[in-house]
């Protein structure tokens, strides 16, 4: 997307990513059947009134403290689909998803938004569903933001964090704002496009100086997990990304790192049995004796059977569409178009009966001038799925009203 790149970044870049058409990892379910004793409820979806809007959440219900999942930028609840059932039977804890608003089925408030009122959203929505208690929270990418804020806000409820590549206040400069600052028109574009996406790039700014005064409690432990392959692998940006969750993670004891090698800034897919094991080791270290035992014991149980299909899905995955797709728009944001166009026909060509190959293949040529090409590309989206979103904003961006 043709976007500046603080907006492409806050809507965590490889945002429109989100559902990895095509891609669908089955061996977390098939763990989470064989967890003998392990029972799972179905997931419940609930809109709750926040305060003049509604927030869409996805709760799976369960006991204990709970257990809170930040997306990031542009995701919403969908994104977490293959790890909310895996924690909720290892830990026995009530897992809770939600979309922020603009995103998925939550509404939004055109006249409060930004990031501190959307956490207040969030603990209204919270209160409603009885869970205003004790709450651990694991947050991706943008959700690193609301993780601050809602850490500094209840400092005595949130018992442990889990961050996956997530944006820390440090990275932030005043030249990556003053570069990223989006124009007029990009925001009208966004606007009409998405609502969400509009109102995240309104108020990055206001949001990130608001940051600035927001300290994360030095006394909540912290899992900081930073991928491997950062979002601005080849350029200076990669570098000072991970100096600043070393910094992070330096500035209190309660704090450690883990660095996902190999792994691109969606974690919890490329390393989801690492991530999964992480959110439970600290979920096991906050609650009481009893509990542990169970929680670790079912841990154990499925480290051993989610082994044989971690190394199965590994060897997937090195060539699975969603890395692939990755890669290419990693090429594409360092400015190697041509590898990154070559990375996409080659996805394209693997996975022909996926709309979202053909959806960046689209992306990959609007970027370097060939609207042409483009245009092609994002009717071979629609060919395969009418209701690709994404194909269907940009057509009408660059190209006169289609007849399908």
């Amino acid at each position: 997307m043709t976007i500046a790149p603080l907006i492409l970044l806050v809507r965590r870049s490889l945002g429109r990513l989100t559902y990895f058409a095509g891609m669908v990892f089955f061996s977390s379910l098939m763990v989470v059947q064989s967890l003998s004793g392990a029972k799972v409820a179905e997931p419940i979806d609930r809109l709750i009134d926040a305060g003049g809007y509604r927030l869409h959440f996805q709760i799976i219900p369960g006991g204990g403290i709970p257990i809170l999942f930040e997306s990031g930028g542009g995701d919403d609840a969908t994104v977490w689909k293959d790890m909310l059932k895996p924690v909720a039977a290892v830990t026995g804890s009530t897992v809770i998803a939600y979309d922020r608003p603009g995103f998925g089925k939550s509404e939004t408030d055109s006249l409060q938004h930004g990031i501190l009122n959307d956490v207040k959203g969030l603990e209204i929505g919270l209160a409603k569903l009885g869970y205003s208690g004790e709450i651990m929270i694991v947050a991706h990418s943008l959700g690193g933001f609301y993780a601050t804020l809602y850490a500094a806000r209840h400092p005595q409820l949130v018992r442990t964090v889990v961050l996956l590549d997530a944006n820390l206040v440090c990275f932030f400069t005043d030249e990556l704002l003053r570069k990223g600052q989006p124009s007029e028109a990009e925001l009208a574009r966004l606007k009409e496009q998405s609502i969400g996406q509009y109102y995240l790039a309104l108020n990055v700014r206001s949001d990130i100086e608001a940051l600035r005064k927001t300290e994360f409690p030095p006394a909540i432990p912290v899992v900081d997990i930073v991928a491997d392959r950062t979002l601005f692998d080849g350029t200076p940006d990669a570098d000072r990304w991970k100096a600043c969750h070393s910094q992070f993670v330096a500035a209190s004891s309660a704090r450690r790192s883990i660095t996902a090698y190999g792994s691109g800034h969606y974690v919890f897919i490329s390393s989801r049995q690492m991530v999964t094991s992480a959110i439970v080791s600290s979920y096991a270290d906050i609650v009481d004796d009893a509990a542990r035992v169970g929680v670790l014991t079912r841990a154990v149980r499925y480290s051993v059977e989610a082994l044989s299909e971690q190394k199965r899905e590994e060897a997937q995955y090195r060539h699975s569409e969603s890395d692939l797709n990755e890669w290419g728009y990693a090429l594409l944001k360092s400015n190697e178009k041509e590898k990154a166009l070559t990375v996409f026909k080659l996805n394209a060509d693997l996975y022909p009966q996926s709309a979202n190959v053909y959806d960046s293949l689209g992306d990959c040529y609007e970027s370097i001038g060939d609207r042409d090409r483009a245009v092609v590309e994002y009717k071979r989206a629609l060919k395969v799925d009418p209701k690709k979103r994404h194909s269907v904003e940009r057509l009408k961006a660059i190209s006169p009203p289609i007849d399908r």
